[in-house]
């Protein structure tokens, strides 16, 4: 029971990623479209805004990771998730969410100690308005969220609950993706 209201609450901080990520996007193009307007036609640059851009694109990025660690929809090799049988592919799901939880978890602990660190010497971004530490906290909450996803993951192979592969999904005919009939005329007799 506790595991279904992990499971739901994740999803909402996903769904709640999904849309900021898209608010994100079109941050960076305004931002990126206006200071390339601005320099080649009215002679002037926006303050900040190549740094602002690598800001979001940062946060977009680790953020992105862990969406894409609870959907299964990082590079795999697809030819092991069709062949393997169903209790070996468990068993590497697992062995992956390990994995996943102790880079991860590395990375979520060094980069909170490098927020810790840059907020308490007060460091000041160069060309923005906003404190230096701003810049490694995308890299510790998405770590974070990344390590949660693992530990999910783990859990999810133990208990024979895994979400199916983006991949093994899509190659199987279903409501989504119908059987396609062989046109009469390439049909043999």
């Amino acid at each position: 029971m506790i595991g279904h209201y992990a499971s739901r609450t994740l999803d909402l901080i996903d769904r709640a990623i999904d849309a900021l990520a898209a608010v994100i996007l079109m941050a960076i193009t305004a931002v990126v479209f206006l200071n390339a307007v601005g320099r080649y036609f009215l002679s002037f640059n926006l303050m900040g805004a190549e740094e602002g851009a690598r800001l979001l694109m940062v946060t977009l990025c680790f953020l992105g990771a862990y969406t894409l660690l609870r959907r299964g929809g990082h590079i795999s090799v697809d030819v092991v998730t069709l062949l393997a049988p169903a209790g070996v592919l468990r068993v590497l799901r697992g062995l992956i969410g390990v994995l996943i939880v102790c880079v991860m978890g590395y990375l979520a602990w060094y980069s909170w100690q490098l927020v810790s660190y840059s907020a308490g010497t007060g460091q000041r971004s160069t060309t923005l308005p906003v404190p230096r530490y701003f810049f490694f906290l995308p890299t510790a909450i998405g770590a974070t969220l990344s390590t949660v996803a693992g530990v999910e993951m783990v859990i999810r192979a133990v208990t024979d609950t895994l979400r199916p592969l983006a991949s093994a999904v899509q190659t199987q005919p279903g409501p989504d993706i119908p059987d396609r009939e062989i046109p009469p005329t390439d049909r043999k007799a």
